[in-house]
């Protein structure tokens, strides 16, 4: 268009040059900021030179490349606030640098990190969370459990990455995340049984973690029911029984809360209370009994508590017991029902509650 200066096009030449001089620099300060500044021009990309300007960093010596590894990590908190789309190409400068490193080099990035994740609920933002998993991932490093956790809970709870949800579902062990006390137990339990129990209570679990809501879809089900039988419906039950007991306690660790300032004592870990969700429909798969009416109101209950910040615990998960009590049927779960429906008060549970006795007055 004539009277309009075209802009200047970057030959792959200056470019090197650039990344030679940028390379170059002592100030880590500048680099940093000149970095942020290609990656928001380059929408990124840090293969537009060649990889040049990565593969110069990755030439420095450890110890400075891991303090401006350190530095870009750091920003990534206050970039996912004022400039969210560039977390991305940040992100993956982060693994870029740390490729090659030994975790004892990277060290001052890492283990701040690893203490991060273990000692929080979730982390509001998952972009320096996935840098270190992808970072841990590709150096065949095994994370500490509590790091898992955390990365399967941020997997819910964080806005950001999209990636998270799919490193979360890598990691398979442990089957659901210590701290709090029903799954400590039920950790405990699996570790005590025998190599062939504890591979078929673990296949229930992983399955029961795939549970998407109250109203489990007959594939589902199908699915579940080889796997109570290979468990035994007596030993599920018992087992329901007694770590359902135990999710009213708060949590014995000092994971600080994702959705307020102090330890997250009442607040639900997402991961642990889809399972329970999974773990009360395969108890539809049982024989009524006594014992499991007990256990699936005990834990519509303990979901409903009221926790600072959030509200009732788990709705979704109150739901999925009631859903399974109305399932079961009988007389044990028309009282248990009956109970509920008399100390309840989170509405939309007494609805479905009220439901289900009209369904069976009618």
């Amino acid at each position: 268009m004539e009277g309009r200066t075209p802009m200047p096009q970057h030959q792959p030449a200056d470019r090197s040059a650039a990344a030679d001089r940028l390379a170059d620099s002592r100030d880590l300060e500048a680099v940093a900021r000149s970095l942020h500044r290609r990656n928001a021009e380059h929408r990124g990309d840090w293969t537009l030179d060649g990889g040049g300007l990565v593969r110069e960093l990755r030439s420095w010596p450890a110890e400075r490349r891991v303090r401006l590894l350190v530095r870009l990590s750091e920003a990534l908190e206050e970039t996912a606030v004022h400039a969210p789309p560039e977390c991305r190409g940040l992100a993956a400068l982060n693994v870029l640098l740390a490729q090659g490193l030994s975790a004892q080099q990277l060290a001052p990035w890492r283990e701040p990190l690893l203490a991060e994740a273990a000692g929080r609920l979730a982390l509001w933002e998952g972009w320096r969370l996935t840098a270190l998993v992808e970072t841990e991932l590709a150096a065949g490093r095994h994370l500490p459990d509590a790091v898992v956790a955390a990365v399967r809970r941020s997997a819910v709870l964080a806005s950001d990455p999209a990636e998270l949800p799919s490193l979360a579902r890598q990691f398979t062990e442990p089957p659901v995340n210590p701290g709090e006390p029903w799954a400590d137990r039920a950790l405990a339990d699996l570790a005590a049984g025998g190599p062939g129990a504890r591979a078929r209570r673990r296949e229930l679990l992983a399955h029961a973690a795939t549970a998407t809501g109250a109203r489990p879809t007959a594939k589902w089900l199908r699915a579940g029911q080889p796997l109570v039988d290979a468990v035994g419906p007596e030993r599920l039950r018992t087992a329901a029984a007694e770590w359902f007991a135990l999710t009213g306690e708060p949590r014995r660790d000092a994971a600080a809360s994702f959705h307020r300032s102090g330890p997250a004592l009442h607040d639900p870990d997402p991961f642990n209370w889809r399972v329970l969700q999974g773990l009360a429909a395969l108890l539809t798969l049982t024989p009524p009994h006594p014992d499991t009416a007990r256990a699936l109101a005990t834990l519509a209950g303990t979901a409903l508590i009221h926790c600072r910040g959030l509200g009732p615990r788990s709705p979704r998960t109150a739901a999925a017991a009631i859903r399974a009590l109305t399932t079961l049927g009988g007389a044990d779960a028309r009282t248990e029902l009956e109970r509920l429906a008399g100390t309840l008060t989170h509405k939309p549970t007494l609805k479905a509650i009220t439901t289900a006795l009209t369904t069976w007055n009618s």
